[in-house]
């Protein structure tokens, strides 16, 4: 079976071109053979991203974990959504600079980890850590940053879940290849019933609506 992190990117490196690969001018010690890859085998250890949450006070689902460590890699922008990159020389400081500013400041002591970015600039993704669950496999949302910090920038939840959030743009990045970007999304209510089917439903109606404005402009 195909791992979720090899299937993301393998779809996401089928659709784009590598927009930033590992080049020994930048990485002196790296393996000729990997020269102009955009991908390398992660060595990151969960101890590694435990100390992490401690540091910043923080709790990382395990699904999430599981892929970041899989691979170093450069570039995790996927137009509808942003995820961390894991670059081996600094392989958390993408992910450090989205819980280490003041509006993740304002959010974290509620629970609400930031994690990545919502495609729309609508400011961060976050997980919503306020109910425990198992393997920290929290719901997640998006933040309006106009608020400020304050709770009322929070959208409903879009996925129910890091594992959700990975399935669901995964296929978008195999789909866009073959259909436009906005008659995809409503496929997402399928894949995540639970999150995007259900509460997330008028955040991607809504953003599926923007796309297909902006097409038309």
């Amino acid at each position: 079976m195909v791992k979720p992190a090899q299937a993301f990117f393998d779809a996401y490196f089928n659709l784009y071109p590598p927009r930033r690969v590992f080049t020994p001018e930048n990485f002196p010690d790296l393996d000729p053979a990997q020269a102009g890859l955009p991908l390398l085998p992660g060595s990151l250890q969960q101890a590694d991203y435990k100390a992490f949450e401690l540091l910043f006070s923080i709790q990382l689902p395990q699904s999430f974990i599981l892929w970041h460590k899989e691979y170093y890699f450069l570039d995790g922008d996927c137009s509808i959504l942003s995820l961390p990159a894991s670059d081996p020389r600094f392989p958390l400081k993408d992910l450090q600079q989205r819980v280490d500013w003041y509006i993740a400041g304002q959010l974290i002591p509620h629970h609400l980890y930031p994690f990545g970015e919502a495609g729309n600039d609508l400011g961060p993704l976050v997980f919503d850590g306020r109910q425990e669950v198992t393997g920290n496999n929290f719901p997640v949302r998006a933040y309006d940053h106009e608020f400020g910090g304050d709770l009322a920038g929070l959208t409903s939840i879009i996925f129910s879940s890091f594992d959700k959030l990975l399935e669901c743009t995964t296929y978008y990045l195999k789909e866009l290849k073959f259909r436009k970007n906005f008659e995809i999304i409503p496929d997402f209510f399928s894949i995540d019933p639970a999150g995007a089917g259900l509460t997330g439903v008028k955040y991607w109606l809504e953003y599926a609506s923007m796309l297909k404005a902006t097409e038309s402009i």
